[in-house]
């Protein structure tokens, strides 16, 4: 059942609330998928603009030790100018944090 679920969405929401809790009810399958909730505060008042925010974010869980860095920025279903502009967003956002010399862009995030 839970192997079902998992595979039947892209984003789960949780209250921030009950987030310490959700590991031990998820279980591992989901953290192995990569579908690790996301919190959102329930009790704020502007309850749209919170979920758009949670629903827009990526986690990303593990940068892993090495050079290179994975970072998914779309799906197979996006179309082209979806990708892009995503691609795009990343790209401004994640290399003025990039320091080019001996220093790796992980100590700046």
């Amino acid at each position: 059942a839970k192997r079902i679920l998992c595979d039947s969405h892209d984003v789960f929401l949780v209250d921030d609330r009950v987030l310490p809790i959700i590991p031990r009810w998820f279980g591992s399958y989901f953290y192995r998928k990569g579908k690790a909730p996301v919190k959102v505060n329930l009790k704020k008042k502007d309850l749209r603009h919170e979920m758009e925010g949670a629903t827009r974010s990526y986690m990303v869980a593990n940068l892993g030790k090495g050079n290179n860095l994975s970072i998914p920025c779309g799906r197979v279903s996006f179309d082209n100018e979806l990708l892009s502009e995503n691609l795009n967003l990343l790209l401004m956002n994640y290399v003025p944090m990039c320091v080019q010399g001996g220093r790796t862009s992980k100590q700046y995030m």
